[in-house]
């Protein structure tokens, strides 16, 4: 990491969806910011807008344009980066759950969730993200992820570059995870800390979504040995905010060099929509 690197303010902002009902959840959303410039990024949960409303995910998809403003707006308005993912319409004509990365100055990079939770049917209706994303903000490298890819350590794998560098500084997860599930989301955001010598987000929703499905929330902010450095408590609703360190994301990666011991491979079998890319940057 570049020796003059700035620390990193993360703030992520739990609260109960209201299902299907954007401009109720841009109202709750608001009440929670933080100040304006207070911070470096806000991540909001997976499906902020609408809930992981699945039945109805072509029509949500369809009027997803407003959900993609409020982002922007709120990175305009606030001057710090904001994270989310919207349903949107894809051009196979199901469905992407997108992750929106939208910065103050308008430059969105997005990043489709790659893992599609077969056991509630998501793979009928939804696309596959078939490319890692990679943002760089104030000199950070972060990792965009939504929900269920969080358990799938080869897809987030963080590689060694030819520089010797690694892919990322931070994995940023946006989610509707539920709490029947809890001690995996806790478990798995640890792990990926850990095993990546990164920074992790992990922002969850909570209350009752449409289904009748409970979500606890625990969104977390977790330092690369895997601690927990913020969290918002179970079913509570607020905003959490915490100081990543540069300078000790170096010392971790300085003093325990994990990341060289790595076994080498290359992905075969990939589904036909999957890209295979090159072993010195693949994720």
């Amino acid at each position: 990491m570049p020796s003059n690197l700035p620390p990193l303010r993360l703030a992520l902002i739990q609260f109960d969806l209201a299902w299907c009902d954007p401009e109720a959840n841009f109202a709750r959303i608001r009440a929670l910011l933080p100040e304006p410039g207070s911070v470096d990024v806000v991540l909001l949960p997976e499906a902020f807008s609408t809930g992981f409303a699945t039945p109805r995910a072509r029509e949500v998809a369809a009027q997803s344009d407003a959900a993609v403003r409020f982002l922007r707006d709120l990175a305009a308005e606030g001057g710090y980066a904001v994270g989310a993912s919207v349903f949107v319409p894809h051009e196979s004509g199901k469905v992407a759950n997108r992750f929106f990365w939208m910065e103050p100055d308008g430059r969105t990079v997005t990043a489709d969730k790659r893992h599609l939770f077969a056991v509630a049917g998501e793979h009928d209706d939804f696309a596959r993200g078939t490319e890692a994303a990679v943002v760089t903000w104030r000199g950070w490298r972060l990792r965009l992820a939504v929900c269920f890819d969080l358990r799938f350590p080869v897809w987030l794998r963080n590689r060694l570059g030819a520089d010797g560098q690694p892919d990322y500084d931070a994995l940023l997860v946006v989610a509707n995870w539920p709490e029947s599930r809890e001690n995996a989301w806790n478990t798995l955001l640890a792990a990926r800390a850990m095993e990546n010598q990164c920074y992790v987000a992990g922002v969850n929703r909570v209350g009752t979504d449409g289904f009748g499905v409970e979500h606890s929330g625990t969104s977390r902010l977790i330092g690369p040995w895997g601690d927990l450095l913020a969290e918002v408590g179970r079913h509570e609703v607020g905003c959490i905010t915490a100081v990543w360190d540069p300078t000790h994301l170096a010392a971790v990666r300085k003093r325990f060099p994990f990341l060289a011991d790595q076994d080498p491979f290359v992905l075969t079998g990939l589904p036909p929509d999957a890209k295979a890319v090159p072993p010195s940057s693949q994720p």
